[in-house]
């Protein structure tokens, strides 16, 4: 994550639409958009020309989308960054889903339409995949598009919606030329505006990538805009190779790489923070609960608790059958969370706690935490007031006792107070 704030891409939605206006951006759309007229050439010759006019500008476009993702808010010079495969695997990958849309119609009819609309929806983040990794396989499976939808939230559907919008509003503005003017001026303006709508797009899930590096556990390209703190962190050099890797395409490698150094030599928290990025973006979810297990009593180790609220948060979420065994850490862990705000975290971290460790002297606070919570934030009287019920009776003489017992009677002029304007 950087260190500046990161602008929400619906408050830069004219920075965002004017991108393509900037000098680098409006020559190469211009330019190959007058490279259309080599497609009128007759026969073959012309096809092919036209062909690699389209791949030229989509290689751009994923230029311009992948300089966005590391920060780089300028238009590239040229197309120097990206792999002169990528335009081919664009036009790959519009192509597979058009063949595999007119199938799902005729073989399922409806059904196929309601196919084809999910993947509509889907298609911008097969798009952002295939930009981030260049493998046109993981682009193509439906669950990397589930994955990117999910960790990114209402966002992911706004933009969708924005991409329709922008290019529904190109194609009226390029029918209404099309009848204006002869064709030698109107088919390189038709793709002009065709180019200019292709680019705010792949700049608008470039800014997606860049404004959610942390959800997708993308690690950005930012010359001049540090990460972390490279002279502090031991494992900067490590972390540099792996970043490199993932530019490449290479997150398998970069995976394996972080894997093999933790077990070997440990790492820094950075390390182990990269190393997860990298699991949420593969999906792999019985690895991130066995890292995070083995990283969570590291943590606490170190008196990084918020931190250790948080990864315990992410195991709950991953694994809902997640328990802390150890009862200093699990006491440690609900009482950060209580103070952090994550009530329903701390009440999970408190459910149970007797069964689980019976021998505890932690047993009476974590579950007058539990009431304090129940009551004071979620408005439960009646299940705190059985619970310290059940304290006292169980911990007759401990020394908690005048703090149960006053929690009960603020508990009880509360209910009191609320009965008459009840009736």
């Amino acid at each position: 994550m950087t260190d500046q704030t990161i602008v929400p891409f619906w408050q830069r939605l004219n920075d965002i639409t004017r991108y393509p206006a900037k000098p680098a951006a409006l020559i190469t759309i211009g330019v190959l958009a007058l490279a259309r007229l080599l497609g009128m050439l007759p026969g073959l010759v012309g096809w092919i020309l036209d062909l690699l006019v389209s791949v030229a500008l989509y290689r751009f476009a994923f230029e311009v989308l992948r300089a966005t993702a590391n920060g780089r808010m300028e238009p590239p010079e040229g197309m120097g960054e990206t792999d002169q495969s990528s335009g081919w695997l664009a036009i790959w990958l519009q192509v597979i889903f058009i063949i595999a849309a007119v199938v799902l119609v005729i073989a399922l009819g409806w059904i196929g339409v309601a196919l084809c609309v999910l993947m509509l929806v889907g298609y911008p983040g097969a798009v952002m995949s295939l930009a981030i990794d260049q493998n046109l396989g993981h682009a193509l499976n439906p669950a990397t598009w589930m994955q990117i939808m999910t960790r990114l939230g209402w966002p992911y559907f706004v933009a969708v919606g924005l991409i329709l919008l922008i290019f529904i509003t190109a194609g009226n503005a390029q029918a209404w030329l099309v009848q204006l003017l002869p064709l030698v001026i109107g088919l390189p303006l038709f793709h002009f505006i065709s180019g200019y709508a292709l680019i705010v797009t792949f700049h608008l899930m470039g800014y997606l990538i860049w404004q959610y590096q942390d959800e997708l556990g993308y690690t950005p390209d930012t010359p001049g805009l540090p990460l972390i703190n490279r002279s502090a962190d031991p494992d900067q050099v490590v972390l540099d190779d792996i970043a490199q890797m993932v530019r490449d395409g290479e997150t398998d490698m970069a995976t394996d790489a972080i894997r093999a150094h933790l077990r070997e030599r440990g790492g820094t928290e950075a390390l182990h923070t990269q190393y997860r990025k990298l699991l949420r973006l593969k999906g792999d979810k019985d690895e991130l609960v066995r890292h995070g297990k083995e990283w969570l009593p590291m943590l606490l180790a170190q008196d990084r608790e918020k931190a250790a609220v948080e990864l315990c948060r992410e195991l709950v979420e991953l694994d809902p059958t997640f328990v802390v065994n150890d009862a200093e850490s699990n006491t440690r862990l609900a009482k950060r969370a209580a103070a952090l705000g994550q009530t329903q975290l701390a009440l999970r971290l408190v459910n149970g706690f007797h069964k689980r460790h019976p021998k505890s002297a932690d047993i009476p606070e974590m579950y007058l935490l539990a009431a304090r919570l129940l009551s004071e934030r979620m408005g439960k009287d009646a299940e705190a007031k059985a619970l310290l019920t059940q304290i006292r009776t169980a911990y007759p003489n401990h020394a908690l006792l005048p703090q149960i017992d006053a929690l009960l009677a603020l508990i009880e002029s509360v209910s009191g107070a609320k009965k008459p304007a009840a009736t």
